[in-house]
């Protein structure tokens, strides 16, 4: 069976299944029927033997209390030893099937207290209608089968049509690549919605295929930009051709540049462990941890003023990966703000709320503000290569919160949102 299609598969195993039903109910009508024409011989026999001492009667035979068998047939019927234990008895009955010279005939004996009576009817009508009735049975069985196997076969190329469809457009999907191809949906049943998942699987496929080429298309062209630089210092430098301040001035550009491709180099590997992080969940208070980073962010940039309000806070999120996001929020606001404008930092109700007093951002930029590798126009004369606030987004939404941006009077406010906050 392994060899058949699953439309064969079905196909048959629903013709047997009406076969073993069509054959359980030709048993039982069979049964019936044989049970209802010996109920009825029997009421005849029953009937005939009341004509107890009528020896008149061609199947009936009459026995006194002393012995003497009258009728017809009385020299032809053998009286069994049951039958006479019977009559002897003076009560009782039974119904028997007996063969008397090569003839089937239904037997009834009654006693009685004046005797008794041995009544007989040839069963071959019966057997006839019987075998009649056999033939039918298994005739209209066989032709309801073999109809019900084909109406089956029919079904269930019906009902599979939509599962062909599906096998169709994965064979087109896995042959050509081809994430665009989708399948038509008619109806809301259990094949209608597997459909409709498998055209959401294809679309979350797509896009994703989509996003990773966009992701190698950027770095790569975010790469080439520090590694030519770095390059070219080395190359002037293993020339041996500069005085030694250019030397140094050639080195010191190598590493800034080599730090820059460190961090993008960290910044992607970061975005392309996507939703397959495994998140290392734990109870974090995140005042404390914003008051670290912030810290740090002095410590890294002393021009910087930061002014922070500071609510205490428990959240339940991977610490590591929130600590990147706000550091890269807090980078981001002392890259745009001017020296001395005070960075506020605020911390209340499971979220992380930052402001500068920088130019704000367009109305433009706003719905790609946390896009990968964009940058608006006013960003592109800065350091980085635009992944700090996609990973800010990358965070939030690991964590099932969000990540958003609004342009204020005085500059920019970026806000993390983290929630299963105690």
């Amino acid at each position: 069976m392994s060899r058949l299609s699953f439309r064969q598969r079905l196909t048959l195993l629903t013709a047997v299944a009406i076969a073993v039903t069509v054959a359980g109910i030709s048993a039982a009508v069979w049964v019936i029927a044989k049970h209802e024409l010996y109920d009825q011989l029997d009421h005849t026999l029953a009937a005939q033997s009341q004509t107890f001492f009528n020896a008149s009667s061609p199947y009936n035979i009459t026995i006194t209390p002393d012995g003497d068998v009258h009728g017809v047939l009385a020299g032809s019927i053998p009286i069994p030893n049951r039958a006479r234990a019977l009559i002897e008895s003076g009560a009782g009955s039974y119904y028997t099937n007996t063969v008397v010279d090569g003839i089937s005939l239904r037997e009834y004996v009654q006693a009685s207290r004046g005797g008794g009576s041995v009544a007989v009817l040839p069963l071959r009508p019966t057997k006839h209608a019987l075998a009649r009735i056999r033939f039918w049975i298994l005739w209209i069985g066989a032709i309801g089968i073999g109809i019900a196997a084909a109406l089956a076969a029919f079904v269930a190329t019906v009902a599979l049509r939509p599962v062909r469809r599906l096998t169709a457009a994965a064979e087109t999907v896995a042959a050509t690549g081809n994430l665009t191809e989708r399948v038509a949906v008619t109806g809301e049943d259990e094949l209608g919605r597997l459909a409709m998942r498998f055209n959401g699987m294809l679309e979350a496929l797509e896009d994703s295929v989509g996003r990773q080429r966009r992701l190698v298309a950027d770095a790569s062209h975010e790469l080439r930009t520090p590694l030519t630089a770095a390059r070219t210092n080395v190359d002037l430098v293993r020339e041996g051709k500069l005085p030694p301040e250019e030397v140094r001035r050639a080195l010191d550009e190598a590493s800034i540049e080599l730090g820059s491709l460190t961090t993008l180099v960290s910044d992607l590997v970061e975005l392309a462990r996507g939703t397959e992080r495994k998140l290392r969940i734990e109870e974090v208070q995140l005042d404390d941890l914003v008051a670290s980073m912030v810290e740090r962010s002095k410590s890294r940039s002393p021009q910087s003023t930061f002014v922070t309000s500071l609510s205490p806070t428990i959240v339940h999120v991977d610490a590591t990966l929130v600590e990147r996001a706000v550091s890269n929020l807090l980078d981001n606001a002392v890259k745009y703000s001017p020296s001395g404008a005070p960075i506020e930092v605020t911390v209340r109700d499971g979220e992380v709320l930052v402001a500068d007093h920088g130019p704000g951002i367009a109305e433009e930029d706003l719905p790609r503000i946390f896009d990968r590798f964009y940058r608006s126009a006013a960003a592109r004369s800065k350091p980085g290569a635009g992944l700090g606030l996609a990973i800010v987004r990358e965070a939030a939404e690991a964590h099932g919160g969000k990540a958003s941006a609004e342009t204020t009077a005085g500059g920019a406010r970026f806000r993390l949102t983290l929630p299963a906050t105690a």
